[in-house]
């Protein structure tokens, strides 16, 4: 979208190039300039779905004087950072290395491990006795329920005993104590979410291959999720300025929509919409953007499309980054 360039990085200009001293130089990422663009998404759980950790049944945080679920942001950005690697695949213009498992051994071309996804969604690679970190150009904020935990969570009891469906074991001759309680969060369930980059670090394709991601994810809620498919993202709409606002947090969202935990998702949309457009210089809707999304993923179904050509025109000039930054 030609609106959002001006808060975008340039893809021709990734690098910059500072002076040591009168005759050394180094090569190094463009500094930051001022630019934000926050996506904002409803996540629906559609299937019973599970956020938890290890001391909690469901993860939940105080606010507002109440619980609610809390998606941490790997849930998401786990999977749809690993849609992301299958997409450079299916392109073949990256994507070589397994995700969370970087390695280059020494000698090798940092751009045989960092690519598109790596400039998108962060990643940190071992290479000859030193950690190369990349930080995400997009930041995923927690996911938050628009309505309390008691509200959006069940639990169901498992008996995991003989097969006659008795407690009583014959061989043991006791009562089985396999016994617990899995807690999960209904179908119907919305979750607000913001995705957000800072200081014009995403180039325009980057902001496609998101989308993309985020498209075609699925989604299965995060490594915790005891279903398939269970989640379905809506996008609210894309909101850019020169600087971040605060509305664009979840927890400020939350607060917009107290007054609306009842109402429909149609209603729920519109009212993000109307606060979240007054307080940014630049937006655009979610039905816009949900079609350019719509539009991104049948050019990506097709052979020799426009986007597989800016695909691979992009290839070799995030490469050029990686290799010159860590060289």
């Amino acid at each position: 979208m030609q609106v959002l360039k001006p808060y975008l990085a340039n893809i021709e200009h990734l690098t910059a190039t500072s002076h040591i001293d009168d005759k050394k130089i180094y090569i190094h990422p463009k500094l930051k300039n001022l630019g934000c663009v926050s996506i904002v998404l409803i996540r629906e759980a559609i299937a019973p779905v599970v956020f938890r950790n290890a001391e909690q049944e469901i993860t939940d945080i105080e606010c507002l004087d109440n619980l609610y679920v809390r998606a941490v942001p790997n849930k998401f950005k786990y999977i749809e950072r690993g849609r992301g690697l299958q997409i450079l695949r299916a392109l073949g213009v990256g994507g070589k290395q397994a995700q969370n498992k970087t390695v280059l051994y020494k000698g090798q071309k940092i751009s045989d491990a960092f690519d598109l996804n790596t400039l998108v969604f962060g990643d940190s690679a071992n290479y000859d006795n030193r950690v190369l970190p990349v930080r995400a150009a997009i930041n995923y904020s927690d996911a938050l329920s628009i309505k309390p935990k008691e509200q959006v969570v069940d639990s169901t009891f498992h008996n995991r005993a003989m097969e006659d469906g008795t407690l009583f074991d014959a061989e043991s001759k006791k009562n089985s104590d396999n016994l617990f309680t899995r807690h999960f969060i209904k179908p119907g369930t919305l979750m607000v979410q913001v995705l957000s980059t800072r200081g014009q670090v995403l180039p325009d394709i980057g902001l496609k291959h998101l989308l993309l991601s985020v498209g075609l994810a699925g989604s299965y809620g995060g490594q915790t999720s005891v279903t398939g498919v269970n989640i379905k993202t809506h996008i609210i709409g894309v909101y850019a300025d020169q600087f971040e606002q605060a509305i664009t947090s979840p927890y400020e969202l939350l607060k917009v929509l107290q007054p609306h935990t009842d109402s429909d998702l149609v209603t729920i949309k519109a009212t993000l919409h109307e606060v979240l457009q007054a307080k940014h210089a630049t937006s655009l809707q979610g039905a816009e953007v949900q079609q350019w999304q719509h539009d991104l993923i049948k050019a990506f179904e097709q052979n020799g499309s426009l986007l597989e050509q800016e695909y691979q025109a992009a290839q070799p000039k995030v490469a050029a980054l990686f290799n010159e930054w860590f060289s």
